[in-house]
Parts: C-alpha cells; structure tokens; sequence
C-alpha cells in the first residue's frame, strides 16, 4: 500500500460511516415528524397559533439539517478530489476549459 492509497482509503471509510449517519438521522427525522404530527392533531394541548409554531419549527429545522448535509457532502467531494492523482486532476482542468 502507498502514502497516495491510506488517505483515499480513510475518506472511503469516513463515506461509509456518513451514508449510515444520514440514513439513522432521516429515519429518526421521520418517526418524529410522524410522531408531531399525530401528537398535535390528537392534542388538545396545543391550539392554532401554537400548532403553526411549531410546525414552522419543525420545518425550519429540516431546511438547517439540510443545509448542514449538503455543506459536508460538497466538502467530502472536494477533498475527494484533491485526493485524485494529479494527472487525473490535470485532464479534468483542461476539459473544463
């Protein structure tokens, strides 16, 4: 195995833990969304204004989550290209241009 191979290898392995990560944090999301939503329509305890709080907060926090997502999945591409060899780095520069 060399230097250029170790790097790659940690990043595919971070991948792999990432995907898994979004998977569990999309499947809790869901169940809680599930979970709001049966709780305030079955509620007495919350009333109108109450009930668009919070879904207001609910969707807030989905738009922060997803933008926390994409910010790390740009970033691990990134690295993932500046982890390329540099002739591969190089053919792909010029066919940009």
């Amino acid at each position: 195995m060399n230097g250029e191979q170790v790097p790659k290898q940690l990043l595919g392995m971070w991948k792999n833990y990432w995907e898994t990560y979004v998977k569990t944090l999309k499947a809790a999301e869901e169940q809680g969304d599930r979970m709001l939503d049966l709780m305030l329509q079955q509620s007495d305890l919350f009333q109108g204004e109450a009930k668009k709080l919070i879904r207001e907060w609910i969707n807030n926090s989905k738009k922060v989550s997803k933008s926390y997502l994409d910010a790390v999945e740009q970033n691990v591409s990134r690295i993932d290209e500046m982890l390329e060899p540099r002739e591969k780095r190089e053919r792909k520069e010029k066919e940009k241009e």
